[in-house]
């Protein structure tokens, strides 16, 4: 096998679209990162240029393989990835009719509430393994039916951003399963659209793409930009999966003794399990990666973008410099205490744990002595004091065995520290990688019988929980919780 060969992997996300190539090794030789622009409506719309965003697809895959064949690579396989949740309404010449609407988008807020609180809305949860909120496709195509009619009945297909970025490449409508997993109109147990989630929405089956298995192949890349290179002939495009799904594939937690929390724009965490498994009481999702491996977990809205706002919004930053500001605010604020001052982090809504697109955020217990690093520290132990909450609450019953931090908060030794104490079990933290990236190209070489990559050399274990300080997190977790409690009761 040529060990000059590389795998690259393309992550569609929220806050930025990345490339990486990935030698046989795991060892990454290169990068590119464009930022995606977002937009906030006033009623609830959060939105992204669909068109923006393929043209950054095109550009960060040319880059990224001029840079590798500059260290003497060649691209032998491409393997994707995306956030989930998007929605594009196609017309009939296969064109978005309006921009994206992001997993962050609140506007069918109204919709989920009311179906979550009928007959038909815990049974749906119960099929598909999608919670019902208003990040879900299912209640955004209802959204829409309801609230922008003439759009509704001009789409002759609803998609994701992923698919329609495999569509401009290959000229059909295709859905990895993951992806399908994540729309709430997808069986979990059966593996089909799911009769009484397309009724709902008022839409048929034919209005979806076609479901495939996550090591899906295609060649033949019909971009013109790729005619002459390697993605027009050779080179196989794995349709991969989602980007949760697949950083826990590349944290080795495709397993229940193993939770993963990563983070970026969102927060989640996540476990694995062999068997579809959905639970009324906390919502948590179910998404398949295969036949036989699922991932059970609960998503938060609010991981780096509380940070960012806090920086940006309360701070001041100019959005230049904001990036550079908080790499310098974190590692003070890890010299401080913050006892009695809170962080209850809901600035956008909150999923899991909540379910309460209305929930808000608090600072609690400011006094004149606290300085802005002492609110930067009580933000991170607020989004921190919420992952443990979700952690607690997916698959109970199960004995874990170590805990996986994936994100860039989590290089940070006092906040690995935080993290050992918090949960009571030895942490290990993938440092340096993408983990939907990562996830991606070890899908694409096992779809393409390219040699493995490994994953255990990404993971090294930090720190281990101390019994003092374990107790006394314990003591503030409880003091948070009673405060999110009452919040959550004026917020209803």
């Amino acid at each position: 096998m040529d060990d000059r060969i590389c795998t690259v992997a393309l992550d569609i996300g929220t806050t930025s679209l990345k490339a990486v190539a990935y030698a046989v090794d795991g060892t990454p030789l290169t990068r590119a990162s464009v930022r995606v622009q977002t937009d906030y409506l006033e009623d609830g719309g959060v939105v992204q240029d669909v068109e923006a965003i393929y043209e950054s697809a095109v550009t960060a895959l040319l880059r990224t393989a001029d840079a590798a064949a500059l260290q003497g690579y060649r691209v032998a396989a491409v393997g994707l990835s995306a956030a989930m949740h998007s929605l594009i309404p196609i017309s009939a010449d296969n064109e978005p009719l309006a921009p994206a609407m992001t997993w962050l988008d609140q506007r069918a807020a109204d919709e989920a509430v009311a179906l979550w609180h009928s007959h038909t809305g815990p049974t749906l949860y119960a099929r598909t393994g999608t919670p019902i909120h208003a990040m879900a496709p299912l209640t955004k195509v209802r959204w829409l039916a309801q609230h922008r009619p003439e759009l509704f009945r001009r789409a002759v297909r609803f998609a994701s951003i992923k698919e329609y970025v495999w569509y401009r490449w290959f000229a059909v409508w295709e859905i990895d399963i993951s992806m399908a997993g994540a729309t709430g109109f997808f069986d979990v147990r059966e593996h089909h659209w799911d009769a009484g989630a397309l009724d709902y929405a008022g839409i048929c089956a034919d209005q979806l793409s076609t479901i495939v298995p996550t090591r899906w192949v295609r060649r033949g890349n019909g971009e013109p930009r790729f005619a002459g290179t390697p993605f027009a002939e050779t080179v196989g495009f794995c349709i991969g999966s989602s980007d949760g799904v697949l950083a826990t594939l590349a944290a080795d937690a495709i397993r229940p003794e193993v939770v993963v929390v990563t983070m970026g724009t969102s927060l989640a965490v996540r476990s694995g399990t062999a068997a579809p498994v959905t639970d009324a009481a906390t919502r948590q999702f179910c998404y398949p990666l295969d036949d036989a491996r699922y991932v059970v977990g609960a998503p938060s809205n609010n991981g780096g973008v509380v940070l960012d706002w806090l920086v940006g919004n309360v701070l001041g930053v100019d959005a230049a410099d904001a990036g550079e500001r908080l790499e310098a605010l974190l590692p003070v604020a890890g010299l401080v205490r913050a006892d009695n001052l809170f962080c209850i982090p809901y600035v956008s809504g909150e999923r899991a744990p909540l379910w309460n697109e209305r929930a808000s955020m608090s600072i609690v217990g400011l006094r004149l002595e606290h300085r802005r690093e002492h609110v930067v520290r009580a933000v991170v132990e607020g989004i921190l004091f919420n992952a443990y909450w979700l952690a607690t609450s997916i698959q109970p019953t199960h004995r874990r065995e170590r805990v996986v931090l994936s994100g860039k908060l989590f290089s940070l030794p006092w906040v690995q520290q935080l993290c050992a104490d918090l949960f009571g079990l030895p942490v290990i933290v993938q440092s340096g990688v993408d983990g939907a990236t990562l996830g991606a190209a070890v899908l694409a070489n096992a779809a393409l019988g390219l040699p493995e990559i490994p994953i255990a050399q990404t993971l090294t274990e930090s720190v281990s929980p101390t019994a003092a300080a374990k107790a006394k997190w314990a003591a503030k977790y409880r003091q948070y919780r009673a405060l999110c409690d009452v919040l959550a009761a004026t917020e209803r």
